[in-house]
C-alpha cells in the first residue's frame, strides 16, 4: 500500500509535536511517580536533595527516548522509519515539508532533527513551555528546554549522550547553523543553558508552504559563506546507479573528450558545457564527477556555498558548484551564473538536492538535467557489497535484508561501514560483524 503524504507543512508539524507531547508526559509521568516515593520518605529539604542525588540527576540506561514514546502498532518499519517514508511521499507530490528540507540542506541527523523540534516547541504553545519548566524545576511554570532536559529526553545511554551533547557545542555543525542559540544564564554550567531558535528559523519552520527559495534564504543568512577546492580522488570509483542515469553521465563525458576532434571535423570551437545534478545529499552526485574527472585524468575544483569565481577558478576545465541552491534559487545573481557559464570553456556542474524551478534565462543554457535518485533495493545490496575496503576484515553477512529494511543512500552506507569498524575495533573483535553495523544504523539515525 503507498504511503499517505502529508497535506501540508502544518499537517507534518502535528504529528511530530504529537511524538514530543507523548515523550514528554512520559517524562513527566516517571517524574512525579519519583517525587512520589521521595516524598514518602523524606523528612527535611537536605533529604530530598539526597535522595535526588543518589537517584542520579540523569538515568543513562533509561529507555524512555526510544523510536515512539508509546508502543508502536506491528509494522515492518520503525517509527522513524514510516515517518520518512510519508516524507518522501510528500516531497514526490512536491509538497514542501520545511523541518525535513532543512534537514536535507545541512544533512543533520535525526536527533539534531528532534533537538530542533524541542525547541520549536514552546515557539507554538505555551503548553510544552510549562512541560519543560516542571521537568526543570519540579514547578508549573513557563521555560525553554535546558540543555539537560534535551539530553534526558534523547539519549538512552551514555554513548548516545555524548554523541548528542556534541551536536550542542559551539564548533558543532548545528550550532555554526545559527539557526539555533544557547542562552547563558548567571548559572554558567553547560547543561543549565537553555535553548532557543532564531526568529528567521522559526517563522521558516511554521510557514506554509515551505519552499526552496525561502530555505536557500535562511541558510544562506545565517550560515558564514565557506569554498573548498579538491583534486579529483586517485583511486577506483564504482558508481552505482541506474542505467539512465550512467547513460547522461557516459554522454557528457563524451561531449568532453572529443570536443577538440569535433572542432577537427568542422563543428566550431568547443563552447563550455553545464550540467545540473539534483539529488539528495549521498546519492551519488560529487562521485559521479570525480568520476569523470579521472577518466579524463583532468583535475577537478569544487566550490561549496558558490561564491563569486576568480580568474584563477575560471581556468580550471571541470569545475563543481556544490550547494548551488544558493545562486538557483534567487533572481538577482542569475546574469553572475550566466557571465560564469558563457566566459568558461570547460564543464561547469550545478549540485542541488531538489527540482528547482530555474529562471527562464538560465534554461537554455544548462545542457545536460541529470536526476540522482535514492538507490533501490538492488543498489543497496551492491553499496553494501563495496562499501568496506578489501583489507577490512568482515563476517559472513547475508547484505539483502539490510538493503530492502532500511533504504540508505550510499553515502549513509559509507559512513556506516566506518562506524561499525570502530565499534569491532572498540571491542576487540576480529572482524566487523551484523551486530556492528546495526549499532552504526542506530548511531547514525540519531
Amino acid at each position: 500500500m503507498p504511503a499517505e503524504p502529508f497535506l501540508d507543512n502544518w499537517t507534518y508539524l502535528k504529528v511530530e509535536f504529537n511524538w514530543l507531547e507523548r515523550l514528554l508526559l512520559t517524562a513527566v509521568a516517571k517524574q512525579r511517580k519519583e517525587t512520589k516515593a521521595v516524598e514518602q520518605v523524606v523528612q527535611t529539604k537536605a533529604d530530598r536533595a539526597t535522595s535526588h542525588w543518589w537517584k542520579g540527576v540523569i538515568s543513562l540506561e533509561d529507555t524512555i527516548a526510544f523510536d515512539s514514546p508509546v508502543k508502536p502498532p506491528k509494522s515492518a518499519l520503525s517509527y522513524q522509519q514510516q515517518l520518512d517514508v510519508r516524507i518522501q511521499a510528500s516531497l514526490k507530490r512536491g509538497i514542501g515539508l520545511a523541518l525535513p528540507m532543512l534537514c536535507d540542506r545541512l544533512n543533520l541527523t535525526t536527533a539534531e532533527k528532534n533537538i530542533i523540534l524541542i525547541a520549536l516547541a514552546p515557539e507554538v504553545h505555551r503548553r510544552y513551555a510549562q512541560l519543560f519548566g516542571y521537568l526543570q524545576s519540579g514547578q508549573d511554570v513557563s521555560e525553554r528546554p535546558t540543555i539537560d532536559l534535551v539530553l534526558r529526553l534523547l539519549c538512552r545511554n551514555d554513548a548516545e549522550w555524548r554523541t548528542v551533547r556534541s551536536s550542542l557545542i559551539d564548533s558543532s555543525r548545528l550550532m555554526k547553523s545559527g539557526l539555533i542559540e544557547i542562552e547563558e544564564t548567571d548559572r554558567s554550567m553547560f547543561l543549565s543553558r537553555s535553548l532557543k531558535l532564531s526568529d528567521d528559523c522559526v517563522n521558516y519552520l511554521l510557514g506554509e508552504p515551505a519552499d526552496l527559495a525561502a530555505l536557500e534564504e535562511l541558510v544562506s543568512s545565517e550560515m558564514p559563506v565557506e569554498m573548498a577546492m579538491t583534486r579529483s580522488k586517485t583511486q577506483s570509483i564504482n558508481l552505482v546507479l541506474p542505467k539512465p542515469v550512467h547513460d547522461e553521465l557516459e554522454e557528457m563525458y563524451d561531449q568532453i573528450r572529443f570536443a577538440s576532434q569535433l572542432q577537427d571535423w568542422g563543428f566550431g570551437a568547443a563552447k563550455g558545457m553545464t550540467a545540473l545534478l539534483i539529488g539528495a545529499s549521498g546519492t551519488g552526485k560529487t562521485l559521479a564527477i570525480h568520476s569523470i574527472a579521472q577518466k579524463l585524468e583532468l583535475p577537478l575544483i569544487e566550490i561549496d556555498l558558490a561564491i563569486d569565481p576568480s580568474e584563477d577558478l575560471l581556468s580550471h576545465p571541470l569545475l563543481l558548484i556544490k550547494s548551488a541552491e544558493r545562486w538557483l534559487t534567487r533572481s538577482a545573481p542569475i546574469s553572475k551564473v550566466i557571465e560564469l557559464i558563457e566566459s568558461r570553456s570547460g564543464l561547469t556542474c550545478f549540485s542541488v538536492q531538489h527540482r528547482l524551478a530555474i529562471p527562464t534565462a538560465l534554461r537554455s543554457r544548462i545542457d545536460f538535467t541529470i536526476e540522482f535518485p535514492k538507490p533501490d533495493a538492488t543498489a543497496r545490496i551492491q553499496l553494501w557489497q563495496q562499501a568496506f575496503p578489501k583489507e577490512t576484515p568482515v563476517a559472513e553477512i547475508d547484505w539483502k535484508p539490510l538493503a530492502k529494511k532500511y533504504t540508505l543512500t550510499g553515502g549513509e552506507i559509507q559512513k556506516i561501514a566506518q562506524i561499525s569498524a570502530i565499534e569491532a575495533l572498540s571491542q576487540n573483535s576480529p572482524a566487523i560483524e551484523l551486530a556492528h553495523i546495526l549499532k552504526a544504523i542506530d548511531r547514525l539515525s540519531r
